[in-house]
């Protein structure tokens, strides 16, 4: 059970250090926090080296964190792009300004277009 809380804890920690790929991280650092805790259990049960099952605990609680922590962070930053969009669409002055724009990105656009018809 060691090996594979240590093999579970290292890639539970690299997928948590990679962004947007946490929600792998998260269930792989738990199983390998839970092998580690019986692994290690059962190794001092058996007078057994706990070396691999400690490493595996150790990684899962990192890998666990990590993914919590960016977890935490997208959605953060989600909800803040959110709350921007929301707010830009919600201001008047900007809604107009963004429809004035517009206009005159379709308006070069089409004169584009002709340009390239009478070509």
């Amino acid at each position: 059970m060691g090996a594979a809380a240590l093999v579970l804890g290292i890639i539970g920690t690299v997928f948590a250090i990679i962004p947007g790929l946490f929600w792998i991280a998260i269930p792989l650092a738990l199983v390998g926090l839970i092998l580690g805790i019986v692994g290690r259990k059962a190794a001092v049960t058996n007078n057994q080296p706990t070396g691999t099952a400690t490493a595996g605990l150790v990684l899962g609680i990192v890998g666990l964190v990590l993914g919590i922590l960016m977890w935490v962070l997208c959605g953060l930053l989600v909800s803040s792009a959110k709350k921007g969009f929301e707010q830009g669409l919600s201001d008047p002055k900007l809604n107009q300004e963004f429809n004035k724009a517009f206009e005159k990105a379709l308006e070069e656009s089409q004169k584009q277009q002709q340009q390239q018809q009478n070509k």
